[in-house]
């Protein structure tokens, strides 16, 4: 059992997101922009600051949880770990940082405190989401914070494509909500609770006694569905694309807990994802193909946003597969650096098109020889072990975080590509191993950090079976290919099989016009 205190204290944490909720009723109550901004700041940084405080206590002396407000277990309960402290961190700090931001970027707007009012309860729920205790509210909130978002999509009711947007991300995340509901009741008879906790402990037991529950082993299936129609993967990304429409504060606040709430989910139910071999499999399949697609489609791109819209799809992806691969804990590090570095980016969007023009003139006049892409991967595994060695990490402990390491080794192998060709001068290749070992280090440093922090909230790496091995290992291999066929990009970029290929890239594979013509279709129908 879980050392588990303060449950009392765990009930403090309600004021987080009841102080937003509640801010936003006054709002609507009231006439004043900047009364209604004043109190949304001062209830986004008290949540921090109490957040920030409750994790101090969770950190030092253990995981709590409220008692269930409700009836039997049929009501809300606030789960304090490091894993649900954490992401609490991450959406009250942005989210402050969004309202401060949303004062200026809409002012004289006069639906500003309509904005204001929507973001409040975005946020709101979002945090109720992460916090859950109970199988319940978790459901409750996850639908909430959708529906907020959807408000939120729809705010320039005048832009079509907007509208377009809201509409394909209505039609996912409804399909995704009954299938969180099914597996929510498929859980609750499995295992008897609505507790999450319980709920992780009763899978952990099942993963170690060999004896795996149908509904348990399709509520896992039906969790990475709803994970892959939140975090926009393949063919599902469109609306992504297309969301650059509305306020720009609205594409940064989806990487506050709205677009990466698939990877939350998945690692909340870790244990139970463990007991699927198929629902592992669905995971790096989805993840690998959309993390590899949306990166190749993103170079491709004109528009600065929708190039964005596509990294951040690729990010997703990679977080998904290495749920997949078993890696939980490097996953939620990835999901908090990508948010914090992908809010900034949409906010600071025209300083974004002045770095995306400095570095994509920086580019390989010629593909590097064979040779040479095979001794800068030794110097990449050189590197990596000779790091690993000394900070006494055993990167084949895992086979979960050995694939997760190889693809790494190949980014960094890139990296070295790019840096050390025949024209570049001493002082390049210098600093581009040099980079390549920092970046390697920052890598390891995080992955401690991330098992320090979160070790005792995810799910444990598993021992993987052979199907899931085999997806694993295929997954480490494309991700090579296709970094051979980046590094050789130049020499093919005449090819007519190149150009075809460009055009199809660059329409996303004409997924997402299919699934316009499918919302016409419905329309006409209608």
């Amino acid at each position: 059992m879980e050392g588990m205190m303060g449950g009392n204290l765990a009930l403090i944490g309600y004021l987080a997101p009841l102080s937003l909720a509640v801010v936003a009723l006054i709002a609507w109550l009231s006439r004043s922009v900047n009364l209604t901004f004043q109190l949304g700041r001062i209830a986004s940084i008290g949540s921090f600051l109490l957040l920030l405080g409750l994790g101090i206590v969770v950190f030092t002396s253990g995981p709590m949880v409220s008692p269930v407000i409700g009836v039997g277990e049929a009501g809300i309960a606030l789960r304090l770990d490091a894993l649900s402290v954490m992401m609490s961190w991450l959406v009250t700090l942005l989210g402050t940082l969004l309202i401060q931001f949303s004062r200026n970027y809409l002012d004289g707007d006069p639906h500003q405190k309509l904005f204001f009012i929507r973001l409040y309860l975005t946020v709101s729920a979002v945090l109720l989401m992460v916090l859950s205790g109970n199988l319940w509210q978790l459901v409750l909130a996850w639908i909430g914070m959708s529906l907020a978002l959807h408000e939120l999509l729809v705010f320039y009711p005048e832009r079509p494509r907007a509208l377009r947007a809201a509409r394909k991300k209505f039609i996912t995340a409804r399909i995704g909500d009954v299938c969180l509901i099914v597996a929510a009741v498929l859980l609750a008879q499995t295992f008897g609770t609505t507790d999450l906790g319980m709920i992780r402990e009763a899978a952990a037991s099942a993963l170690a006694g060999g004896t795996i529950p149908a509904g348990a082993a399709i509520a896992a299936i039906l969790i990475v569905i709803v994970a892959a129609l939140k975090s926009a993967m393949f063919p599902f990304h469109g609306w992504l694309l297309e969301v650059m429409e509305t306020p720009t504060p609205v594409s940064a606040l989806l990487h506050a807990g709205l677009l990466n709430a698939g990877i939350f989910l998945v690692v909340r139910f870790g244990e139970l994802v463990f007991l699927s071999t198929p629902a592992l499999i669905l995971l790096i399949v989805l993840g690998g193909f959309t993390a590899i697609f949306a990166s190749s489609s993103m170079i491709t791109q004109t528009s600065v946003k929708v190039s964005l819209a596509y990294s951040s799809a690729a990010h997703m992806g990679f977080m998904i597969m290495l749920c997949g691969f078993g890696a939980h804990t490097v996953a939620i590090m990835h999901l908090i650096a990508h948010s914090c570095y992908k809010a900034h980016a949409f906010l600071s969007s025209g300083s974004i098109i002045e770095y995306v023009r400095d570095t994509g003139a920086q580019k390989l006049d010629t593909a590097p020889h064979p040779l040479s892409l095979l001794a800068n991967m030794a110097v990449s595994v050189a590197v990596f072990l000779a790091v690993a060695t000394a900070i006494g990490i055993d990167i084949t402990k895992r086979p979960g975080e050995t694939a997760m390491i190889t693809i790494f080794m190949i980014a960094v192998a890139y990296l070295l590509v790019k840096g050390n060709t025949d024209k570049a001068p001493i002082s390049v290749i210098g600093r581009t191993m040099l980079m390549a070992t920092l970046v390697t280090m920052a890598f390891f440093a995080l992955e401690v950090m991330a098992e320090a922090l979160l070790g005792g909230a995810v799910a444990v790496y598993p021992p993987l079976d052979m199907p899931t091995m085999i997806a694993v290992v295929l997954a480490v291999v494309l991700f090579g290919i296709v970094m051979a066929f980046s590094a050789f990009l130049p020499a093919l970029v005449n090819r007519p099989a190149w150009r075809a290929l460009y055009v199809h890239l660059k329409n996303g594979f004409y997924a997402n016009a299919m699934f316009d013509r499918f919302l016409d279709v419905f329309r006409l129908a209608r």
